[in-house]
């Protein structure tokens, strides 16, 4: 694509935001999960009926679980902290975290395909578990991750400044890339130590993007949602109908 063709998707992108009016239909209608409002182009996600048609992007359903909204990324379930509809951000908490003192990082976030890109405000950590120790590691070790009786620990650091002298990808067992917020100061690593495990229950946050087979749809002033037992995109119009692809000329 090129880049004039980029700059008008953008423009197309926060024009269509802007512009958002009111949908007659009921699935496309706001809701209230505790501080957080689902609408368009998330949605209420209802696990035990999936399978139902829904006004929104594919990926973008939030469950409101005892007055707190999730999302799930590709099977690991994330606290939605905030939706801002004018920055077009989305903050999110790894559940497998969430309240820990000491959090152990299970996985990296995945993405894949969904329209979501990491935001510029966010930094990753690189975590390594379980290493073989070894004279060339200089750096001190996470303490509240050690298991006692163990030769073997655990460390981290910013993404791309591991110490040089040791192959951490070889000698330890396990590698996980944690999304956070920019940590504002400059740290060492004892600071990192110290401070990892505020910084993941701050959470991350991502940018979401304009899906290309919703354009059509939004630009007819419809919400573009999708149909998961036909496998087909719809485009739900404000004066209540639905219908594939445009609100206009159908």
């Amino acid at each position: 694509m090129s880049q004039f063709l980029s700059y008008l998707l953008i423009l197309s992108f926060f024009f269509f935001f802007d512009s958002l009016g009111t949908n007659s239909s009921p699935l496309c209608q706001p809701y209230n999960c505790s501080n957080v409002t689902i609408h368009y182009p998330f949605w209420v996600r209802n696990e035990s009926a999936s399978d139902q048609p829904y006004c929104g992007y594919k990926g973008f359903g939030v469950m409101c679980l005892n007055g707190t909204a999730e999302l799930e990324l590709h099977g690991d379930r994330y606290h939605v902290k905030d939706i801002n509809y004018a920055d077009y951000t989305l903050s999110l908490v790894d559940i497998d975290v969430s309240n820990q003192t000491c959090p152990r990082a299970r996985h990296n976030v995945s993405l894949e395909t969904l329209p979501l890109k990491y935001s510029s405000m966010d930094l990753n950590l690189s975590f390594y578990f379980n290493c073989t120790s070894d004279p060339a590691i200089t750096v001190p070790p996470i303490p509240c991750l050690n298991i006692n009786g163990s030769y073997r620990h655990s460390y981290v650091f910013v993404e791309n400044h591991e110490t040089e002298g040791y192959d951490w990808s070889k000698n330890c067992k396990e590698k996980v890339v944690v999304t956070v917020r920019h940590l504002q100061t400059e740290i060492n690593i004892e600071d990192l130590i110290d401070r990892f495990g505020g910084a993941m229950n701050d959470g991350f946050v991502l940018d979401w993007e304009r899906v290309m087979d919703c354009v059509a749809c939004e630009n007819s002033e419809g919400y573009c949602g999708y149909n998961a037992t036909a496998e087909e995109f719809l485009c739900f119009c404000n004066d209540g109908s639905t219908h594939r692809n445009s609100c206009k000329g159908y």
